[in-house]
């Protein structure tokens, strides 16, 4: 498996390095299942990292609701990393050319208090809460190239790290242990819009937040305390343009960006 996970990475690495529009990978570089699947997504974040984009600084969900696993054709989520280098603050300048087909979605994070390794649980939406320091509204910027959403793989957006392309986080909420943060209202202002709403918990925060730390332990891989975690967006994804000013607020707390 090494050698095919380590030439799926590659040729993940290249098609970014030539800024071409995402593909599912065929033939002898297709993945043959979920774990090769990883494996080479742990190769690719070793090579990006080589290249300027440096150590993990923490982790995602992607494909969290049933209508995007059956649009994929798989039965589960699937789990990436992000870039330390790319957890900016809220207020960030985010500009639209650097990225090949940026999307924005609208999460909860979760900042991890303690290390979380291979042997531990397996946890659930309750125990997982125990390894969590703070928790904060945040943006993830993903990075679809262009993809067709049509005709999708679920293991070729696993190996290509579940097309993360960086997180703006917020400020933390207080006093989070003692809320219900599922019930929390989360609205999405994009510039003078009419704003739309939902909650914390359409997308099951904690559960997912279990779910990455499973898969990933099972994985062999190691959360380290002070991680960043996204949990699943609960408003639909979209894309940004210059001049764009957006807006999440989960209960009282806010993160905004600007896209430039």
């Amino acid at each position: 498996m090494t050698d095919r996970a380590d030439a799926i990475a590659a040729e993940i690495k290249r098609s970014h390095d030539a800024g071409e529009r995402y593909r599912n990978l065929e033939g002898a570089l297709e993945p043959a299942s979920l774990e090769e699947a990883y494996a080479a997504q742990f190769r690719l974040h070793a090579l990006h990292a080589q290249n300027g984009r440096g150590p993990l600084g923490g982790r995602k969900i992607a494909l969290a609701s049933k209508v995007l696993q059956e649009l994929c054709g798989v039965n589960a989520p699937i789990a990436g990393g992000i870039f330390a280098r790319e957890i900016w603050p809220s207020g960030a300048e985010i500009r639209v050319a650097d990225f090949n087909g940026p999307g924005l979605e609208f999460e909860l994070a979760a900042k991890l208090g303690a290390d979380i390794t291979p042997g531990e649980g397996p946890f659930d939406r309750q125990s997982i809460r125990a390894k969590v320091e703070s928790v904060h509204p945040a943006f993830e910027i993903i990075i679809d190239r262009g993809a067709d959403y049509s005709n999708l793989r679920a293991l070729t957006m696993a190996a290509d790290n579940a097309w993360c392309g960086g997180v703006v986080l917020g400020p933390s909420i207080p006093g989070w242990r003692e809320m219900d943060i599922d019930a929390l209202p989360a609205v999405m202002r994009w510039n003078d819009e009419p704003p739309v709403e939902a909650k914390a918990g359409d997308s099951d925060p904690f559960g997912s937040l279990a779910w990455v730390a499973n898969v990933l332990t099972g994985a062999g891989q190691s959360l380290k305390a002070g991680e960043i975690v996204i949990t699943g967006s609960v408003i639909k994804t979209r894309a940004p343009k210059p001049g764009d000013h957006v807006r999440h607020r989960i209960g009282e707390w806010e993160v905004e960006l600007r896209a430039v």
